[in-house]
């Protein structure tokens, strides 16, 4: 703690943030390594002086650096620069005036070190930003502003060279590790002068592969979304090393190669993530340009036992399930994703990144998930806080087509004695989609939800015993139960978190008492 006062102290003071800039570099070239392509909508909303932050619509005018944002997730998204991409991709009078204007009260005013603004992840994306879209920001301008970009961005390089760990707290979840490291390999190959930071931003990327990505390529964090934010940083560092005309080393080949198939495994129908530990859906468009950037053209595995991810799919029928349990600081062990050809039709509620929001805590509960809770609560670890694996064990049986997925976890034994045993069952022609939850031990009140997307209808057929869902276009689908009836409620849907929907659930209710209580449920296709 004193140390981390006294490295603050110094590196606010005068002597560090002239030292960052000593032999300032005069020369940024533009690398054009983002797969990411804008969109102007956004883009438009600037030149109107609204931003989308942390996933929320925010008023704030010609000086948004002045703006005072609660969320940190927020001021990453501002400080960060990656909305220069939106203005880019807006073909309109003012867009690059604007990211001119934007860019120097940046540098008038925020051109030196700060805990926030600064951390790894934000001055990562920051200086990948400017290498992407500096020939945008600067054409037309006086050669001054791209001399003053270039010597600010050697100077965040230099600082980022230096290993400085403030604002990684949430480092799993928002790929600051990847992003620092990235930034540190492009910049090497567009600022002259800074070459010898080559080795060390690929260092950085090489123990961040090997503290972050499993051994089936999935993501520490266990967030679909994350997987998908570190693969683009991934991606980006291989492109730039291609730029420079250097070697892109065996051990990010390999990353790459490992991580997209497992991104590849969590996608639906509809080309979205399913939405799992904190990430959302992630726009398909999104996703398709990751993973295309990433030559991940195949399918993607079906079992992911280190992630705790398993993909079930037969016909145009596609289910993506959690089988690890706890990730993160969200409580959706066991829960899953059900789409039919391009449509959703079970979900988990989603995420929300602005931390300062009731939506982020609200959706971290287990009951906004596709699972189930005992006594209202959420399943946690069982006296082990740092753990981030439920799962007892995952087994997987495949024949003629079909598949079989049996899994538990135990974040109940310890307040309830319950232990939570889900079966999951799609058949080859995938329109039997079946499953079995079992509780076994202890007692308590349960209740197994399965929230629809908004976009599927839903009633109760008469005699109350089963409900029929319609996707657009006129599919059907029915759902029936045993061990509980059926029950119709409100939920809501924040796939898209800037874009809160009202949606439906399923919801089953009933006693635990005894040795074990199973409640079978079932999703079959209409006229299949």
């Amino acid at each position: 703690m004193v140390f981390r006062f006294a490295r603050d102290v110094f590196y606010r003071s005068d002597i560090y943030n002239r030292m960052l800039r000593r032999h300032g570099t005069a020369q940024i070239h533009a690398l054009g390594i983002d797969p990411l392509p804008g969109d102007p909508v956004r883009g438009a909303g600037i030149l109107n002086g609204e931003m989308i932050l942390a996933a929320r619509k925010r008023t704030l005018g010609p000086h948004p650096f002045a703006a005072d944002l609660k969320s940190r997730h927020a001021v990453a998204d501002l400080y960060g620069f990656s909305w220069l991409r939106d203005l880019a991709a807006l073909s309109a009078p003012g867009a690059r005036e604007t990211a001119q204007a934007l860019t120097r009260d940046w540098l008038r005013h925020h051109d030196r070190w700060d805990p926030v603004t600064w951390a790894p992840g934000v001055t990562g994306a920051r200086i990948l930003a400017w290498l992407n879209h500096v020939d945008f920001v600067t054409e037309s301008a006086d050669n001054g502003l791209r001399m003053e970009m270039a010597a600010a961005a050697a100077a965040q390089m230099r600082h980022l060279a230096r290993g400085d760990r403030s604002g990684m707290e949430n480092a799993e979840i928002d790929a600051a590790p990847f992003t620092a490291g990235a930034a540190l390999v492009a910049g090497a190959v567009g600022l002259p002068g800074l070459e010898a930071l080559l080795d060390t931003g690929l260092d950085r990327l090489r123990a961040a592969v090997d503290r972050d990505l499993l051994a089936d390529g999935g993501h520490r964090s266990r967030a679909p979304e994350s997987a998908l934010c570190t693969l683009s940083r991934l991606v980006m560092a291989a492109r730039a090393l291609r730029a420079g005309h250097k070697p892109v080393p065996e051990f990010l080949s390999d990353a790459i190669k490992r991580l997209a198939p497992a991104v590849k495994a969590t996608v639906l129908g509809d080309g979205a993530l399913a939405a799992f530990n904190g990430g959302s859906n992630g726009a398909a468009h999104r996703v398709a340009a990751i993973l295309g950037a990433a030559n991940q053209r195949g399918a993607g595995p079906t079992s992911l036992p280190d992630w705790g991810i398993e993909r079930l799919q037969a016909g145009t029928t596609t289910v993506v399930a959690d089988t690890g349990g706890h990730g993160g600081l969200h409580a959706g062990a066991l829960s899953f994703e059900l789409s039919s050809g391009r449509h959703r039709l079970v979900v988990n509620c989603g995420a929300h990144p602005d931390e300062t929001t009731e939506w982020a805590r609200v959706l971290r509960s287990t009951a906004a998930h596709s699972t189930l809770t005992v006594n209202d609560t959420d399943a946690l670890p069982t006296g082990r806080p740092e753990a981030t694996d439920l799962g007892l064990s995952v087994r997987r049986n495949e024949r003629e087509g079909s598949s079989l997925v049996q899994s538990a976890h135990d974040g109940y034994r310890r307040a309830f004695g319950v232990v939570h045993n889900r079966d999951l069952y799609l058949s080859g022609a995938g329109d039997d989609f079946r499953g079995k939850d079992t509780l076994v031990g202890g007692s308590g009140a349960f209740t197994l939800r399965f929230h629809l997307h908004p976009e599927t209808g839903a009633s109760l057929l008469e005699g109350g015993d089963a409900v029929l869902l319609k996707l657009p276009g006129g599919k059907g689908w029915r759902f029936r139960c045993s061990g509980a009836r059926p029950e119709l409620e409100e939920s809501v849907y924040l796939g898209d978190p800037a874009r809160p929907r009202r949606c439906g659930q399923i919801v089953l209710r009933g006693e635990h008492r005894g040795r074990e209580t199973a409640v079978r449920w079932s999703f079959l296709r209409e006229g299949a």
